[in-house]
């Protein structure tokens, strides 16, 4: 199996997987990789964040669009959840800021937006 299928089946079975800002990966609920999954994420880390690299909204997207629930309140988008953020770093994924940006790094902004895109409006929800 290519890292790519890894990533795409893990998603499909709820898995959420994610780059940290230190390099490693990440992955919720933690209960929910085999043995298999957990060694093959290891051998193949480098392809798999290069992955995520290659494609720094897409991933963004994929783990905030699981925190959306069907209510009429919309969650604060993170990126990373539980990561702390220091001044200078996005407050959805941690990574540092560019100097024009003020709460989230371009990709995080760009990522809430597909997000919100495809989120039913109020009227659906009914």
């Amino acid at each position: 199996m290519s890292p790519a299928a890894l990533v795409g089946s893990l998603r499909r079975r709820g898995i959420l997987l994610a780059p940290a800002s230190d390099g490693r990966l990440r992955y919720h609920p933690r209960k929910a990789l085999s043995e298999a999954d957990r060694e093959y994420l290891a051998r193949n880390r480098a392809a798999i964040l290069a992955l995520f690299e290659a494609d720094p909204v897409g991933w963004r997207a994929a783990i905030m669009a699981a925190q959306v629930r069907r209510s009429v309140v919309l969650p604060v988008f993170l990126a990373r959840p539980g990561v702390r953020f220091t001044l200078g770093s996005c407050c959805s994924c941690g990574d540092p800021l560019a100097r024009e940006d003020r709460y989230r790094c371009r990709p995080c902004v760009a990522a809430t937006v597909r997000v919100l895109e495809v989120v039913p409006t109020a009227g659906a929800l009914a």
